[in-house]
């Protein structure tokens, strides 16, 4: 079996290939050729543990993610999480990846993917809340898929605002990076606006002018009680699309507008019908999109699997035996 840690599987990763890899995901959801259970999810003292399988033709695969929050404090990630990649065959173990960075990898590429299909073209303004490992990355794809001249970040935590801005501006030396007073502000300045944070009430404030002409990505909220957004968004939209049906239990940002009748169900659609063509008119006359993603094992399996293959053919990583 192969061991892949997080900085192996950075070398390995380019960002056109890991976007591929993840259009070629949600084609294999729109087929139908896949299984994936809902995942389990188990809670101690606001620390949360994760089981994600999923199998495919060609492989299967688990990954496990512990997520706690207050590691934050100790200057630790809040992820860490394993992904065990399995023949689709006999069932022998082919892997062991480490599971935080194909965390990041698959839901980046997920987001600059929604950024292709959706986003207004000449869109030039990123706007991302959320100074993390997840805000970073979503950049660094986004831009892979769009030829941004300005970045906008906001974080609550000064010092990892300032962290986060000084290393993108390195990582992206032709992209003006700007740190914003708050979320409106950044809001306000762009053009697609990337969300990354754990929040349990909006973000932004409830007005629909705010929320207009804009392509929105959501990844922060997994739970229910979790929510980024406002109901002004959720009035303004045609459609809500979401990387998987399993959303519409486990984020706040689902749950709670279609219980209070902000969106109709009718609204909700799986992202992958605009990837296969099923769905081309996707914004109304306030033309803004939303794309909100919990993460799924399909994606984890399918980046996983190109990883390991690139590995196996570039010699990469650590044999180990069971």
């Amino acid at each position: 079996m192969l061991f892949l840690n997080s900085e192996e599987i950075a070398r390995l990763a380019d960002r056109r290939e890991l976007i591929a890899a993840a259009e070629a995901a949600f084609r294999i959801q729109a087929s139908g050729d896949f299984q994936m259970p809902v995942r389990t999810q188990a809670e101690c003292k606001g620390k949360t543990l994760l089981a994600m399988p999923c199998f495919t033709d060609s492989c299967f695969g688990t990954k496990l993610v512990s997520i706690v929050p207050e590691n934050l404090q100790k200057e630790l990630p809040p992820l860490f999480g394993i992904v065990v990649l399995n023949d689709g065959g006999t069932g022998e173990p082919l892997a062991m990846l480490n599971g935080a960075k194909i965390t990041a990898l698959r839901t980046a590429a997920a987001g600059a993917l929604s950024i292709r299909y959706l986003a207004a073209t000449a869109a030039s303004n990123l706007g991302v809340v959320g100074a993390g490992v997840q805000g970073y990355n979503q950049i660094l794809f986004a831009c892979s898929v769009r030829p941004f001249t300005d970045v906008h970040l906001y974080d609550h935590n000064e010092k990892a605002l300032h962290a986060h801005g000084e290393k993108l501006a390195a990582e992206l030396p032709g992209v003006a990076i700007t740190c914003g007073e708050s979320a409106r502000a950044v809001l306000r300045q762009s053009e697609v606006v990337i969300t990354a944070t754990n929040s349990e009430r909006p973000l932004f404030p409830n007005d629909r002018t705010l929320f207009q002409n804009r392509h929105f990505v959501g990844i922060g909220s997994y739970k229910p009680e979790m929510r980024e957004y406002p109901e002004a968004l959720f009035r303004n939209l045609k459609y809500l699309f979401l990387d998987t049906e399993h959303a519409l239990q486990e984020t706040g940002d689902v749950i709670t507008p279609l219980a209070r009748g902000w969106i109709a169900e009718k609204q909700i659609m799986p992202f992958n019908r605009v990837i296969s063509g099923g769905i081309v008119a996707v914004a109304n006359e306030h033309n803004v999109t939303f794309f909100k993603s919990v993460g799924m094992a399909l994606l984890d399996v399918v980046v996983a699997d190109f990883i390991y293959n690139k590995a196996r053919e570039k010699g990469c990583g650590l044999e180990i035996n069971l």
